[in-house]
Parts: C-alpha cells; sequence; structure tokens
C-alpha cells in the first residue's frame, strides 16, 4: 500500500467546493479520492444497485455454507437445489445487467 504523505492546497469558491463534494458523494468516495482519481484521469465508476446484489449473493453463499455443514455432519443425505439455483441465476443476471451499464 502506498503511503500518501504530501499535501496539495486549493483554494475554490463555495459553490465550487459543493460541486465537487456532491459529486464524491454521489461516487462514494472520499473527497480527497475523488479529486486524485479525477486529476489522474481515472475512470470513476458507479455501478447503482450493486450492493443489493451483493447482499443477495451472501445470503445465498450462506444457505450453500449451512447445506455443506449439516451434510458433512451426516444430518441431510439428499436436498434439492432448484430454488437456490434460480436464486443463483437470477442474481447473477442482475449482475451482468449492472457490468452493461457500467461498460
Amino acid at each position: 500500500m502506498r503511503k500518501r504523505n504530501r499535501t496539495i492546497t486549493i483554494r475554490c469558491t463555495d459553490d465550487e467546493y459543493e460541486r465537487i463534494h456532491s459529486k464524491a458523494q454521489r461516487h462514494k468516495l472520499s473527497l480527497s479520492d475523488f479529486v486524485l482519481r479525477s486529476a489522474m484521469d481515472k475512470k470513476i465508476i458507479v455501478a447503482d444497485g450493486l450492493d443489493e446484489v451483493a447482499k443477495q449473493q451472501k445470503a445465498i453463499g450462506r444457505n450453500l455454507n449451512q447445506i455443506a455443514m449439516l451434510a458433512h455432519e451426516g444430518r441431510l443425505h439428499s436436498v434439492r437445489l432448484d430454488e437456490l439455483i434460480e436464486q443463483h441465476r437470477a442474481v447473477t443476471a442482475a449482475v451482468c445487467d449492472i457490468a452493461k451499464v457500467v461498460k
């Protein structure tokens, strides 16, 4: 991890500050990260909806882990994974849709 040990001070109007600050918030970045990325011509991408998709993906993973634990303990001998597979397909499709928008 690189160490940021230099400071750049700039002057701006209240309006300019508010506009820059609101853009940083909209992109879910700190003011410092937003200004650095903007100045270095790096792409700033906002993937709306990704938080909800990640939450769904974690829930599916927890369900699979619980099933695996029960199977390893010998408390589960057969399972129908149709619903879990369908949920996984839906979440994967949502990720693909978000990725298409980001490109």
